[in-house]
């Protein structure tokens, strides 16, 4: 589903657990999320979310770059095939690779050791990351450490799409869990805090649930959100 001219979402629709996956269409093609190969439902969310890009006509092929949000298996698992068809990066903050470790461990004891390593390429933190190739202009996406859901929790923010990622940090009307290991509820606020202050955000796409469209509408969640869990 084409939002933007440059983005396009893939929101799960499925009876089981999955996350909502992005891709970005800039100088690199960048999948944020591609979620889980299959979710305890037996759903195939890889095949669904193939299917998907296929149609908006693009190649999984292209994909240069996958960032993720957390290391939560519901927004990571399919990482390492999608790495192995395509030759992309994986990029993840490392305070969270331990989730990938431990995922990668758990495929392999249940039979699923031909599935593709997870291991992270890069390491992501607050700053600029610069998709632009060598020789050509920049194009920065911004990275904002957002601990609290896990400990290296990352929300990204696209200035040119003016569009704000949240991963589990923030949904529509709601917060995401901070009761699994490395979350913080205290901490989570105050990530809440810091993404309500960003400025010229006019789409918010979380990693779960549909996304918020507008200024106003986006200031009204956030104002919501701190008031019903934090006070």
């Amino acid at each position: 589903m084409r939002l933007t001219e440059r983005f396009y979402a893939y929101f799960w629709q499925g009876y089981g657990n999955n996350c909502n996956s992005y891709l970005y269409r800039g100088k690199k093609l960048v999948l944020i999320d591609p979620g889980h190969i299959m979710n305890e439902s037996g759903e195939r969310c890889l095949e669904v979310l193939t299917g998907s890009i296929g149609r908006d006509g693009i190649d999984l092929k292209e994909i240069e770059l996958i960032l993720l949000t957390h290391g939560h298996p519901d927004h990571v698992e399919a990482a390492g095939v999608i790495r192995e068809q395509s030759g992309a990066k994986i990029g993840i903050h490392r305070q969270d690779s331990f989730f990938l470790e431990a995922l990668q461990q758990r495929l392999a004891e249940t039979g699923a050791a031909k599935v593709p390593s997870l291991a992270p390429d890069f390491y992501l933190k607050s700053g600029e990351l610069n998709i632009g190739g060598p020789g050509e202009e920049e194009e920065l996406i911004q990275v904002i450490e957002t601990p609290g859901h896990s400990p290296g929790a990352l929300s990204f923010y696209f200035p040119g799409e003016k569009a704000l990622l949240t991963g589990d940090t923030v949904f529509d009307s709601s917060i995401g869990r901070s009761d699994l290991p490395g979350g913080d509820f205290e901490t989570l606020g105050h990530s809440v805090a810091a993404l309500s202050r960003l400025e010229e955000v006019e789409l918010l796409l979380p990693g779960h649930m549909g996304p918020i469209r507008g200024a106003e509408g986006i200031s009204r969640n956030f104002e919501m959100i701190q008031r019903m869990f934090f006070g």
